[in-house]
C-alpha cells in the first residue's frame, strides 16, 4: 500500500492510499501539476511486533 500526502491549510494534511506504486506516482504528478507545490509519498512498511508484559 502506498499513501499519498498532501499539506491542507492550517498545519492539516490530506492522505490518499492506493494499491499500486504507479497510481500513487501518476496522484502525485497530477497534484503538482495542477494544484499543490508540494506532497510527499509514503510506503507501509508491515511490521510483526511482539510484546511481553510481566506484572
Amino acid at each position: 500500500m502506498y499513501f499519498v500526502i498532501v499539506p491542507g491549510g492550517f498545519g492539516a494534511y490530506s492522505i490518499e492510499s492506493f494499491e499500486l506504486l504507479d497510481e500513487a506516482k501518476d496522484r502525485v504528478k497530477e497534484l503538482i501539476e495542477t494544484v499543490r507545490r508540494t506532497a510527499k509519498m509514503a510506503q507501509e512498511i508491515p511490521m510483526k511486533i511482539k510484546v511481553e508484559v510481566e506484572i
